[in-house]
């Protein structure tokens, strides 16, 4: 049985409604928020499953690895601390991982996979200080 991908499914929906002036326009633009939302949700669970892991090597280290890359820091925790790689957001992103040992930041370049804009997903030290909101954009706001 062939299953349709939530993406195909949404744009499918989006192209039969546009123009319409209806609303179905709004149905459209809420399946992609609902979408990307949940992005947003899968990202923020790597990334807070990455959290732990960094977590649990600095008790057992007395700090996190210092690296400049998530590829060594996955190198440092796997397998102890990590169990599978995590080094990819939903929209396929690669993960950036800073540290100096005592102090990291983990974020996710978002939905236009470049870094450095509102749609970023950033992680310090444990706690997200950027989440965008649904839609992402100018209308992004600080983290939950």
């Amino acid at each position: 049985m062939n299953r349709i991908r939530p993406a195909a499914l949404a744009a499918m929906v989006l192209s039969m409604c546009l123009g319409c002036g209806n609303p179905q326009d709004e149905y459209a633009h809420q399946v992609l928020r609902a979408l990307d939302q949940g992005k947003v949700t899968g990202t923020r669970g790597t990334m807070q499953t990455f959290a732990t892991a960094l977590s649990a090597y600095s008790v057992d280290r007395g700090g996190y690895p210092a690296a400049a890359s998530v590829q060594e820091a996955v190198a440092a925790l796997s397998p102890a601390f990590l169990r599978s790689p995590m080094t990819v957001d939903a929209w396929g992103g690669t993960l950036d991982y800073r540290s100096d040992g005592q102090s990291y930041t983990l974020a996710s370049p978002g939905q236009d996979g470049r870094l450095g804009t509102d749609d970023d997903i950033v992680m310090v030290d444990g706690k997200f200080t950027h989440v965008p909101s649904p839609g992402g954009g100018a209308g992004s706001t600080g983290a939950r």
